[in-house]
């Protein structure tokens, strides 16, 4: 099957390069964006099964630099997870009358994302975020589905199907709370051929890239007094729970993505007593507005529908991690936010004398 596509550009993930590198994520306004689509084979319009609008939702993955002034001054984009939704849906009606459609398709399941040659900003020293450059479409997941005269199916499979490039314009704001926002009008065509018959089909999406930043996965409620005070003045160094048996307050960090589709999220403790038990947990609120309450000789930082997600004993260096699926056992959502914590043992020499403490907490956002 000939398949030839002209790319579409998802919602970003950068990574600003000029000085440092950090990983941060834009993710996609979808009711901001306003895309639309038409069919057109055999000089006939498609006709939509409900109507030819739809929505972008996800995350798109980009490395981004900085210029002294604070803009975006160069980047490339590096893929993405955009889901289309409502599912596209149409046909082409038969001019005879009673007959069924000539052509019946369905876009079903679709994820995508774009990659791009190096972004032009003009003169990066005086650079204001403004930029064009050669974008190519990429889909990881979805099909097609086509009916001819209600009698003959045929389905394509998306996923690995990558397009020509196609020059896109747009500009990138940094705004004074460190946002960095996305808008850049779009017009893509998809164009592909149907094998049995040879008909054309050209597939045209019209919409606006709007996006802004977010940090996916963040560390909050730290025992090192910039959060609650703990609870017998054991504070841990920065960053760090309150102090444990060993000197120091526990971390907890993450490793993998936020992404409910890949599933590789693992959280990880460390500075935790040795040999000893710990529960990680999810809740859905940061408690106290993110600064904890005392609980034991440390903060309780997440709750709110907590759900156990595994018991793991530190190994001899005072570390841990999960081994489930967090997405699976915590049952979260696309789009939902999610606070963490470990909560373990402390018998030996524990601080306030309880003898168990908690590390700091984890915000996680979870993406596609």
């Amino acid at each position: 099957m000939k398949h030839t596509l002209i790319s579409v550009l998802g919602v970003i993930t950068l990574t600003t390069t000029a000085a440092q590198a950090q990983n941060t994520t834009l993710w996609m306004d979808s009711a901001q964006s306003q895309w639309e689509w038409t069919m057109t084979a055999m000089n006939a319009s498609a006709v939509p099964v409900i109507d030819n609008e739809f929505e972008w939702s996800g995350v798109q993955f980009a490395e981004l630099g900085m210029n002294a002034s604070g803009n975006v001054s160069s980047g490339t984009f590096e893929n993405g997870t955009v889901a289309w939704t409502p599912d596209i849906m149409g046909y082409f009606p038969n001019p005879i009358p009673g007959a069924p459609p000539l052509v019946e398709f369905h876009f079903e399941g679709v994820v995508c994302g774009v990659t791009s040659l190096p972004l032009d900003f003009g003169d990066p020293t005086t650079s204001d975020g403004s930029f064009q450059g050669e974008f190519t479409f990429e889909f990881s997941a979805g099909v097609v589905h086509f009916i001819l005269l209600g009698t003959f199916p045929y389905e394509y499979d998306l996923a690995g199907v990558s397009g020509t490039s196609q020059v896109v314009f747009g500009q990138f704001t940094v705004l004074p709370n460190g946002t960095v926002h996305i808008d850049s009008p779009q017009f893509h065509l998809l164009q592909f051929v149907e094998p049995s018959t040879g008909i054309t089909f050209d597939f045209t999406l019209m919409g606006d890239i709007i996006a802004d930043s977010i940090t996916p996965q963040q560390a909050f409620c730290f025992g090192d007094g910039s959060s609650a005070s703990c609870p017998c003045g054991n504070f841990g160094g920065s960053g760090e729970g309150c102090m444990n048996g060993t000197g120091l307050g526990a971390l907890l960090g993450a490793s993998g993505s936020s992404s409910v589709t890949t599933e590789d999220l693992a959280l990880e403790g460390s500075q935790l007593a040795p040999n000893q038990p710990g529960l990680y947990f999810q809740g859905d609120n940061a408690v106290n507005g993110g600064a904890g309450v005392v609980f034991g000789d440390g903060l309780r930082c997440a709750g709110g529908n907590v759900v156990r997600l595994q018991v793991r004993v530190a190994d001899a260096s005072g570390a841990s991690s999960t081994t489930v699926s967090i997405a699976e056992q915590g049952g979260v959502s696309v789009g939902g936010t999610k606070r963490y914590q470990l909560w373990y043992r402390d018998p030996q020499t524990s601080p306030c004398g309880t003898t168990f403490n908690l590390t700091n907490g984890m915000e996680i956002i979870w993406l596609p």
